[in-house]
């Protein structure tokens, strides 16, 4: 049977996902240099938050539309990991000219994606009992 409202939260939140890109594309494009190792260290970990991002947009358009329960965690998972340790980090480094203009996409982002999680995880709760 199909669940039209996770159908629709869970592609929501999949096309949300691809606004993680920003901080790869953002790293590409100063273009690091990669004969020193801090240049070699950001070019791993624009492609690892890029393979991340990848990954999570499949869960969300198939198993998470599907409701399947190990889904939801896969997707949550990286906010907990990923998400919040670097607003965090932002928060704390980041220029006080530019924290404002850093932070808020990342908040905005941070908190769509619980809210649209919090409901998928409350219809799947409602759905069982």
């Amino acid at each position: 049977m199909r669940d039209r409202p996770t159908e629709i939260a869970a592609t929501v939140l999949g096309i949300g996902l691809l606004g993680l890109l920003a901080a790869p594309i953002t790293i590409i494009a100063n273009h690091p240099d990669l004969t020193t190792r801090t240049g070699r260290h950001l070019l791993a970990g624009a492609l690892g938050i890029t393979t991340l991002v990848v990954v999570g947009v499949v869960i969300c358009l198939i198993p998470l539309r599907r409701g399947e329960r190990w889904a939801w965690w896969a997707v949550a998972l990286p906010l907990f990991v990923l998400g919040i340790p670097i607003f965090i980090v932002d928060a704390m480094f980041v220029p006080a000219r530019t924290r404002f203009a850093t932070l808020l996409p990342q908040a905005l982002g941070d908190i769509f994606a619980f809210a649209l999680l919090g409901y998928l995880l409350w219809r799947r709760r409602r759905k069982i009992t």
